[in-house]
């Protein structure tokens, strides 16, 4: 019996290994093409469209805080556009280089 078991367990171990490589070389002939995701794709458009419009949020909010401080009527309002600025750029490195900011 087990000169019997034996030599079934070899048969088997060889059936096994014959559709393995016959499923390697299938899988090799198989060409994948990667194409970029469409949905990804928005969302990067977006996020260019994000980035650009706050880069002139922050143009036009530091133009009119220098008018503010020019003036010396309305210093409060110089101040927070001076907060909408710093965080109009922390939304501009995040939209740009998410990537990169993870990293640290």
């Amino acid at each position: 019996m087990a000169r019997n078991n034996a030599q079934g367990e070899k048969q088997h171990s060889g059936a096994s290994t014959a559709s393995i490589s016959a499923s390697v070389s299938a899988s090799a002939t198989i060409r994948v093409r990667s194409r970029p995701d469409p949905f990804l794709v928005v969302c990067r458009c977006f996020s260019i469209v994000t980035s650009a419009a706050v880069i002139l949020c922050i143009s036009v909010n530091i133009l009119s805080a220098i008018r503010s401080f020019k003036d010396g009527s309305d210093i409060f309002d110089g101040i927070f556009r001076c907060y909408a600025v710093v965080i109009a750029m922390f939304v501009v490195v995040v939209e740009t280089e998410w990537g990169f900011v993870i990293k640290f």
